[in-house]
C-alpha cells in the first residue's frame, strides 16, 4: 500500500500523507495509555483479561474527551476517529492484545490480517478511485470504526459481565494507572524513535514534505524488520512469563531472522529504486542508515517486554525517555550539519545505546531472580 501511495502521489502529497499518518500513530499511542502491554504482560486469569479490557476501553473513551480541546486548538478534530480506531482496533491496539491473551497467536494473526486488508484496501480505493491525497490514511477509520465497534459489543455481550467483579477489578485497575502511565510514556518514547525525525524535518526544513517523503519511503520499508520481533515476542509471551530461559532462545531466533531480512531488504530496496521508483534513487544511503537503526530497534522489544512482565515499569521508562531526549537533541544538532542523513544517524546512535542498556537491565533482573 505504501508503494502504491508513493507511486501515485507526488512527493509533496505523499510527504503530507505520511505526516498525518505519524501524528495518528503517535496520538493513538497516548490514547491507548500502555494498556496493550498491560493486558499482555499483567493479566493471568480469564476474568482479569476480560475486565481489564473493558476498563481499558472506558478509560480510552474518557481520555479522548480530554484530547478534544487540544485537537480543536490545532485544527485537528478530524483526527479524533482515526486516533480512537488506531488505539482500540488497529494493529498493536488494546483489542488485538486482548484477543492475543484470550484466543492465542494463531487467531489474533487472522484478526491482524483482516484489519490490515480492510484498512489498506480502503486507502488504495480512495487514492486510486477518488484521487484522495493527504487524507487517505484518515478516512478509512470512519468506514471501519462502526462495524468493529458492533463486533466488540457483541463479543462482550456474550461474556457474562458481573458488575461486582468489574468494580473489584476497577479498583485494581485504578491502582495500576500509575504503572500504566509509565508504559504509555515508554511506548510513546519507543514510537517516537525515527518518528521524531519526521517532526524535526517538518519543523525545520524548507522543503519539509519532500524530505518527509524521502525519509518515510525509506523508513516504511525498513520498518518491515519490526514484524519479526513483535510477532515472535507476542507468540511466545506466555513462555516468557513462565521462564527467563526463553530469553536467549527467542533472542537467537530474532537475531538470525532480522539479519536475513536485512540482506533481502537491501537487495529489494536497491532493485526498487533502480527499476520502479527512480525518483527515490538518491535515498539508498539514507535507507542503509535507517535500516541499521531499525536493526537495534528490532532487537529491543524482547528485553522491553520482559521488563514489563517483571513489572519493572520505572527502569523501562527511564531508559526510553532518556534515549528519546538524547535522540531529539542529537537529531536537532545533526540536522543542521548533515540534513536528513544526520537525523537518521542520530536515531542509529540513540537506538543502539538504548539496546545496550536494556540488555544490561534484563541481565541484572535475571540474576536477581535467581537469587
Amino acid at each position: 500500500m505504501l508503494f502504491f501511495a508513493a507511486h501515485l502521489l507526488t512527493k509533496e502529497d505523499y510527504g503530507q500523507l505520511e505526516y498525518y499518518k505519524k501524528v495518528i500513530e503517535v496520538g493513538a499511542s497516548f490514547l491507548a495509555f500502555g494498556f496493550p502491554d498491560l493486558i499482555m504482560g499483567y493479566t493471568r486469569s480469564e476474568d482479569s483479561k476480560k475486565y481489564f479490557y473493558i476498563l481499558a476501553l472506558i478509560f480510552v473513551l474518557i481520555l479522548s474527551s480530554f484530547a478534544l480541546p487540544v485537537l480543536y486548538y490545532y485544527n485537528l478534530l478530524f483526527l479524533l476517529i482515526p486516533l480512537l480506531f488506531y488505539a482500540i482496533f488497529f494493529n498493536g491496539s488494546i483489542t488485538q492484545n486482548y484477543l492475543l491473551v484470550k484466543l492465542g497467536s494463531n487467531r489474533v494473526a487472522v484478526y491482524k490480517m483482516l484489519v490490515s486488508v480492510l484498512f489498506y484496501g480502503i486507502v488504495a480505493w480512495l487514492v486510486y478511485r477518488y484521487h484522495v491525497k493527504a487524507m487517505a490514511f484518515v478516512y478509512p477509520s470512519y468506514f471501519l470504526i462502526i462495524p468493529y465497534t458492533l463486533i466488540i459489543f457483541l463479543l462482550l455481550k456474550r461474556q457474562q459481565i458481573v458488575w461486582q467483579k468489574l468494580a473489584k477489578y476497577g479498583r485494581l485497575f485504578y491502582r495500576l494507572l500509575a504503572s500504566s502511565f509509565t508504559l504509555v510514556v515508554s511506548n510513546f518514547a519507543n514510537l517516537m524513535f525515527l518518528y521524531t525525525d519526521i517532526f524535526i524535518i517538518k519543523m525545520f526544513s524548507e522543503h519539509a514534505n519532500v524530505q518527509i517523503a524521502n525519509y518515510s519511503f525509506s523508513l516504511n520499508i525498513a520498518n518491515a524488520l519490526m514484524l519479526i520481533p513483535l510477532t515472535l515476542v507476542q507468540a511466545d509471551v506466555e513462555k516468557l512469563k513462565a521462564s527467563n530461559k526463553e530469553i536467549p532462545v527467542l533472542f537467537k531466533k530474532i537475531l538470525i531472522l532480522v539479519l536475513i531480512a536485512m540482506f533481502f531488504l537491501i537487495v529489494f530496496y536497491k532493485l526498487l529504486i533502480t527499476y520502479a521508483f527512480e525518483r527515490y534513487a538518491d535515498t539508498f544511503i539514507l535507507f542503509l542508515i535507517i535500516l541499521l537503526a531499525k536493526f537495534f530497534q528490532a532487537l529491543s522489544p524482547l528485553f522491553g517486554a520482559y521488563l514489563t512482565i517483571l513489572r519493572k515499569f520505572t527502569p523501562n521508562l527511564i531508559v526510553n525517555i532518556g534515549a528519546l531526549l538524547f535522540n531529539i537533541v542529537l537529531s536537532y544538532i545533526l540536522f543542521y550539519s548533515n540534513g536528513v542523513y544526520g537525523v537518521a544517524a542520530a536515531s542509529f546512535i540513540s537506538l543502539s545505546l538504548r539496546f545496550i542498556v536494556l540488555v544490561i537491565l534484563v541481565k541484572r533482573s535475571v540474576v536477581n531472580t535467581k537469587k
